[in-house]
């Protein structure tokens, strides 16, 4: 019983809330999981975001402080993409697992608390 317990406690202090889908989400505060975002973020999204997430030269949104946004908006954006006028976000579900996915989130969500927002 006090193994069931314990690996019980220990999943709580990973997966966070369900989302409306029905599945769980990390603690996107996480520091690995930010790092981990991060890593991501440089190699796939900065092409178009800009370094630092700043914003594309083409008129790309930047992502720094970004208080309006919240992880399972963020989340399913980055998962199915978005048109807005000119700019096509891609989907990137086919591409990267539901768990980079979840780490884009928590680095684009770790942005917008460290310039002074706190919106999750």
């Amino acid at each position: 019983m006090l193994r069931v317990v314990m690996a019980f406690s220990v999943g709580i202090g990973i997966w966070g809330a369900v989302t409306a889908r029905g599945e769980e989400t990390p603690d996107l505060k996480s520091p690995a999981l930010v790092w981990h975002g991060r890593d991501l973020f440089s190699e796939t999204c900065t092409y178009c975001h800009g370094e630092n997430a700043a914003g594309g030269a083409s008129g790309v949104p930047g992502l720094q402080g970004r208080t309006d946004l919240g992880a399972q908006e963020i989340f399913d954006t980055i998962s199915d993409g978005r048109i807005r006028g000119a700019n096509i976000m891609p989907a990137w579900k086919e591409f990267l697992s539901q768990g980079d996915r979840w780490a884009l989130t928590a680095y684009i969500l770790s942005m917008a608390v460290s310039s002074g927002g706190s919106k999750q």
